[in-house]
């Protein structure tokens, strides 16, 4: 019997890449899907499973961005969510998991830069977002999204 709860778990790299290359960069022909920062040793990936299947993944960095004056920053790359299961809270799930771990880490700050299309998730999970937009070559328009955490 199925079990139709969603849970969210660290995970290895190599295990956002086939929602990376499906949701986030369709354009990319190399098969290559890995970012620089994916080893790096304060980067961490999670991963929302329903009933043993990945459904929605992140990638969370230590890097600051100077436009906010804290130190501690993380920066969210690479989230996304297959397309069968938007609406059913597992990008929410995860979001909420990186919260708490990156809370344990005395983490004052999480930023992102943001699809215009996500920007409605990100405000739902109350992120603020700085103004105007900018554009990511062979991707779109963006907009740097953050939400203060241990401040």
């Amino acid at each position: 019997m199925p079990n139709n709860e969603l849970h969210t778990q660290i995970i290895p790299s190599d295990l956002t890449y086939k929602i990376r290359k499906e949701v986030l960069w369709p354009h990319i022909k190399n098969g290559i899907y890995s970012l620089d920062i994916d080893s790096h040793k304060h980067t961490f990936h999670l991963g929302t499973f329903l009933n043993e299947k990945i459904v929605s993944v992140g990638t969370f960095v230590k890097q600051e961005n100077n436009n906010f004056n804290c130190k501690e920053q993380y920066r969210l790359r690479a989230m996304a969510t297959d397309g069968k299961y938007r609406k059913k809270n597992a990008a929410k799930t995860l979001f909420l998991k990186a919260i708490e771990i990156l809370k344990n880490k005395n983490t004052n700050l999480l930023w992102c830069d943001a699809r215009i299309g996500a920007i409605k998730f990100y405000q739902s999970v109350n992120m603020k977002s700085l103004k105007g937009t900018y554009n990511i070559p062979h991707i779109g328009e963006h907009k740097t999204m953050y939400i203060y955490l241990n401040l």
